[in-house]
């Protein structure tokens, strides 16, 4: 986990080059009002930002991105397992994303279940993703 005042360049360094730079979302929607108030987790690789995710206050987890020459190397799934674990702490019941249609099989890979229909967001079709919460 990293503090969003102290980390926020960094964070917004990874989600810029993947989401505003590759992905052609507006920059003015990569940042929105619910970063201030999230837990941020922050991969780096060698002193740098390689990956990054959020989960809101309501059990949101977002903005999850990794950099392309460390995409399938497995940093996707440690941010993944470590917002989980944030969910946890923060007893979540369940926690909900919206995934892109690429992205579908690596969330189901971590136990999340597809729920509606696809829809387009910023010009990308996603698909809202849920996954139960245990407590052991």
């Amino acid at each position: 986990m990293i503090d969003y005042d102290r980390g926020k360049a960094l964070i917004h360094q990874v989600r810029t080059a993947v989401f505003v730079h590759e992905q052609n979302v507006p920059a003015d929607l990569e940042i929105d009002h619910l970063d201030g108030i999230s837990q941020h987790v922050l991969a780096t690789y060698e002193g740098h930002p390689v990956g990054t995710g959020r989960l809101t206050p309501q059990g949101r987890i977002g903005r999850v991105a990794v950099a392309r020459p460390l995409r399938r190397q497995g940093v996707g799934q440690q941010i993944m397992e470590q917002l989980l674990v944030l969910a946890q702490r923060h007893h979540h019941r369940e926690v909900v994303l919206s995934a892109q249609r690429h992205a579908i099989a690596f969330y189901e890979k971590l136990g999340f279940k597809c729920e509606g229909e696809a829809y387009l967001e910023v010009g990308i079709w996603h698909v809202t993703m849920r996954k139960q919460i245990f407590f052991g």
